[in-house]
């Protein structure tokens, strides 16, 4: 519990509890929701909520006047209240809290039992579920209201302190709103997240900031994250325009399972979209090749348009470069097709495409290991194009040097040189 108050009121219960005195016990567990409600309007009024400053001010003017009456109203509201005004508590809370109150009202009120009957005589189930259900839905959460949080999310997102780390992400959202939060408050958060990832007219910075919180929801409660993750896209992907469908796999395809919750329909329309936007698009525009690619099976429609992103003058005029298009740590996944694509034509091409194959190799060259460079200049000297062209031997004599250095690197380079007859080039740093 975060109030003090309301852990006095609550070590009040424990205490008739322990006495069996069981309806005192479940008063004082109304009393604490009722001053914990009432602190935190009061809170939320000194940050300058709106709603809770309105609510503040009738409580203190009819506190001033005695209105005994207005006290009433205001505390038989205060469920109601703490729901829909404030969101500091959801539906199904408001319900068992709902459920606390009558049951007082039944161990307070003599005048709520029919004549012959005893007073409600609560057992002590009910008592420890009552206290058990304040405690969860109320007491152990602090004055945050979804409202306000949603709101807080927003402007961390824009800022630069947001986590650029997915361990320091996945830390912060379970502090600041997962772990001390109601049902409702979470499930609208994630709604909210996966939706902006869904706006073509927010910049791509901000939607991977939102898709990489997406990410980090889903392992921090994957249930209640597939259940909202189903109804938003069980609303709006039917209306996807190419422009949403982008935003789509630009972002909540990079999120386990999203695929299998599109519609068949949704699935068709990607596949043929990724097939037609052009390459210039893909690298730089929405930059599908900078770091891990996106998951099964869209990673794949990816690789398959690798034979077009290296056709020559493919990307002549990507403004940012290719080193920024693909990022400081691009998808291993990508080195299989690219060797497969030096190796593919064996002298049916051109010496521009070989060269423009490898250009693209020698940017992701730290991604190479040995065995990579082996079937790679085994591929590189199968093909004409390569073994003759002078264009393509400037981007092996790049990544040369681009690649790791080891044993079998070094054997595999020796014997690339050896065969094609080629002097080794010296080292650039020496």
């Amino acid at each position: 519990m975060r109030s003090l108050t309301s852990r006095r009121y609550v070590d009040e219960a424990i205490a008739a509890y322990g006495a069996s005195a069981y309806r005192s016990a479940l008063m004082s567990t109304w009393i604490a929701v009722a001053a914990d409600i009432i602190g935190k309007i009061r809170l939320l009024a000194d940050e300058g909520e709106g709603v809770a400053v309105s609510l503040r001010d009738s409580l203190n003017n009819a506190i001033a006047s005695d209105d005994v009456p207005a006290l009433q109203k205001f505390e038989t509201s205060l469920i109601k209240t703490a729901h829909e005004k404030l969101e500091l508590i959801g539906r199904r809370e408001a319900e068992e809290l709902t459920r606390l109150y009558k049951d007082r009202n039944l161990c307070a009120h003599p005048a709520f039992v029919a004549g012959g009957e005893d007073l409600f005589d609560p057992s002590p189930e009910l008592v420890r579920a009552h206290l058990t259900a304040a405690v969860d839905a109320l007491l152990s959460h602090p004055a945050v209201t979804g409202r306000k949080a949603i709101e807080r999310f927003g402007r961390e997102v824009a800022s630069d302190s947001f986590p650029r780390d997915d361990q320091r992400l996945n830390d912060h959202l379970r502090a600041g709103y997962m772990d001390h939060s109601i049902k409702a408050l979470r499930a609208n958060l994630i709604k909210v997240i996966c939706k902006e990832t869904l706006k073509p007219d927010r910049d791509l910075r901000h939607r991977w900031r939102c898709t990489r919180a997406a990410r980090e929801l889903q392992k921090i409660a994957p249930s209640e994250f597939e259940e909202q993750l189903r109804s938003v896209l069980d609303t709006q992907q039917n209306g996807l325009t190419d422009a949403g469908l982008l935003t789509l796999v630009t972002g909540l395809c990079y999120v386990p399972g999203t695929w299998d919750l599109l519609h068949k329909g949704t699935q068709a329309r990607v596949e043929e979209l990724l097939q037609t936007v052009t390459p210039l698009d893909l690298v730089e525009t929405h930059l599908l090749f900078h770091g891990p690619l996106p998951q099964a099976p869209v990673d794949q429609m990816l690789l398959d348009r690798l034979g077009d992103v290296t056709r020559p003058g493919a990307l002549r005029h990507v403004k940012i470069g290719l080193a920024a298009c693909l990022g400081d740590a691009p998808d291993r996944r990508l080195v299989a097709p690219l060797i497969s694509l030096v190796a593919k034509d064996r002298g049916g091409g051109s010496y521009e495409a070989a060269a423009s194959v490898l250009r693209f190799i020698v940017q992701i060259a730290s991604l190479l290991t040995g065995e990579d460079l082996e079937q790679l200049l085994a591929a590189c000297g199968e093909n004409d194009q390569i073994r003759h062209g002078v264009l393509a031997h400037q981007q092996l004599g790049g990544l040369r040097w681009a690649a790791p250095r080891t044993p079998r690197a070094d054997e595999a380079w020796a014997k690339w040189f050896s065969e094609v007859e080629i002097d080794d080039p010296a080292d650039p740093a020496q």
